[in-house]
């Protein structure tokens, strides 16, 4: 694929709410994913979802060649589709990253493609990580964040505060769940690229298929073959394994329609690895409570700081400290407090998620 057209897919996948920097490395990824025809379809993808009618005319092309072209592309992540009420296909491009990227990981494969891929984008994060540290000290710079608050964390709902006035729909995780009647599961894209890197994931207890869709995004997982079709029961017994084994739940950053919740861990996790070396706050919009302390009750035994996946506590004269920009408000910790001295409270900065439109959510195209 050549230079000039790779520059262009690039464009049209930085219309969307996040903008990757157009760097070789990243041009070279593209390059990887897209072949000729996926890339020059793809630059030219009209915004929003249309059918593969209203896609022949707006990009010039005989329909029935375009068909095979699309379906090419959806079964390799690069398009995300869902049938209208007529039971026809609606195409729309899907994000690169998050989106591409994982889709194709999710399917578990260990082939020497696979194992390409996963180095390629190891080494465009390792460029992207030092971009984001020169940013994160630059105002005007740091506009060119390419994620900007994409995903949130929510609270493991047991240890939300019981004498809130209020918990929120989008706070607690039964409420988006329960919002859908269609889910998926996946291996999840992280710890299965630490499988292909030859390091992997320490954490014991997490089930083989723990990244869920939901809603649409689940039907799409399914029908392309990227997961499986798992019941709501199935859903929420997941997520109790995972909290049960540490993990901080991640979710689109939008209200209304919760496209998937990933369950990361402490050591494959990208987003998480990011928080722990630079200040997080441009990548992941934090959970709205954060961990309080009862000074007299902590014993400073330091399960809590064993089991922070964030590495955000530590234990200072006898009694957990806390550093509050790394605390994403997950509250895996209070959990293992053997004396009950932890507990969640409404953080001082009530962060109320934008309501994104559907073509702006990580499963539904662009």
């Amino acid at each position: 694929m050549g230079h000039d057209l790779n520059l262009r897919l690039g464009e049209r996948l930085n219309d969307g709410s996040l903008k990757m920097p157009l760097t070789e490395k990243y041009l070279a990824l593209l390059d990887e994913y897209y072949d000729d025809e996926h890339a020059l379809v793809a630059a030219d993808f009209p915004h929003g979802k249309n059918t593969a009618a209203q896609l022949s005319e707006k990009l010039n092309r005989d329909e029935k060649e375009l068909v095979e072209i699309l379906e090419d592309m959806a079964h390799n992540g690069l398009l995300f589709t869902e049938k209208n009420e007529n039971g026809e296909y609606l195409y729309a491009l899907q994000p690169f990253f998050p989106g591409v990227v994982e889709l194709i990981l999710m399917r578990g494969g260990e082939t020497p493609r696979d194992i390409k891929r996963s180095k390629m984008m190891r080494d465009f994060s390792g460029d992207l990580f030092d971009m984001m540290k020169i940013l994160q000290d630059n105002a005007e710079l740091s506009k060119e964040l390419p994620m900007p608050s994409a995903v949130r964390t929510i609270t493991v709902e047991e240890v939300l505060p019981e004498d809130s006035s209020e918990i929120y729909s989008y706070e607690r995780l039964t409420e988006l769940i329960n919002m859908h009647d269609s889910f998926s599961a996946s291996i999840c894209y992280c710890r299965h690229n630490a499988v292909l890197e030859g390091s992997p994931c320490s954490t014991e207890g997490i089930p083989k298929y723990s990244c869920i869709a939901l809603g649409k995004g689940a039907d799409f997982i399914v029908d392309r073959k990227f997961g499986k079709r798992i019941s709501k029961e199935e859903c929420l017994e997941i997520m109790k394994d995972v909290e049960k084994a540490g993990l901080v739940h991640n979710v689109n950053n939008s209200i209304g329609d919760t496209g998937f919740v990933c369950n990361c861990c402490s050591c494959c996790c990208g987003l998480i690895e990011t928080i722990k070396t630079i200040d997080g706050k441009g990548m992941l919009a934090y959970s709205n409570f954060e961990v309080a302390v009862d000074e007299e009750s902590c014993t400073g035994c330091g399960e809590c700081v064993e089991r922070c996946p964030l590495d955000a506590m530590s234990i200072e004269e006898d009694v957990v400290s806390i550093n509050r920009n790394h605390c994403v408000g997950c509250g895996n910790c209070n959990s293992v407090c053997p004396e009950e001295a932890l507990s969640m409270v409404r953080r001082s900065h009530h962060n109320e998620p934008p309501k994104l439109s559907k073509e702006e959510s990580g499963f539904t195209g662009m």
